[in-house]
Parts: C-alpha cells; sequence; structure tokens
C-alpha cells in the first residue's frame, strides 16, 4: 500500500483522530509491499519500538506512544472491514512482533 493510499485510508476514519495527533500519524506513513492491517500494524510497531528505545524520555514521547495505538487499533479495524475471520492470526502477527506480514516474526522490520 502506498503512502498516498494509507493517507487516504486514515482520512476516512471515524471519529477523526485528535488534530493534535494527525501530523505524527502522517510522518509515520511510508510505503510498503503489506496488506492494509499489516501496513498499519507495522507502523504501530516502529512507533513503538522508538519510544521503548528511550526508556528516559519523557512527555516527549507521548505523540509517538498514542500514534502507536492509534496504527495498531486501526490494523484490527481494518482487518475487521476486510475479514473478521482473519482478527485471530493478525493478533498473533501483532504479539509476536511481526507487523511485516511475511509470517517469519522477524520483529516488524524496519
Amino acid at each position: 500500500m502506498t503512502r498516498r493510499e494509507l493517507l487516504a485510508w486514515l482520512e476516512t476514519r471515524r471519529p477523526a483522530p485528535p488534530d493534535v495527533l494527525r501530523p505524527s500519524l502522517a510522518a509515520a506513513v511510508d510505503d510498503a509491499a503489506l496488506s492494509l492491517p499489516d501496513h498499519l500494524a507495522l507502523l504501530g510497531e516502529r512507533l513503538l519500538a522508538r519510544v521503548a528505545g528511550r526508556p528516559a524520555g519523557g512527555r516527549e514521547l507521548a505523540l509517538d506512544l498514542l500514534a502507536a495505538d492509534a496504527f495498531i487499533t486501526y490494523a484490527f479495524e481494518a482487518q475487521a472491514e476486510a475479514d473478521v475471520a482473519g482478527l485471530a492470526a493478525l493478533a498473533g502477527r501483532v504479539g509476536a512482533g511481526d507487523g511485516d506480514g511475511d509470517g517469519a516474526g522477524g520483529g516488524g522490520g524496519s
């Protein structure tokens, strides 16, 4: 999915994310040859890794943490819209840190 396509999808979400969070979401989006749910999960995992990699961080990491949460939530929303039967598999990939969609448990790639 391209960055442009994913940003367009995010614009359709209701309720819309708070204005203060939108730039953090947009800044994290990139192109990826993944399904929408896996792409969203990967973005969330990357942001969460960024936050976890700065254990001494403070409030400056709040928007990254909120964006990570939003992307993971959106991943499950997108999966439910596409095929609710795939929710358990997505949960397994996210829980294993494998948001890259290849099923290899590789930590989501970077």
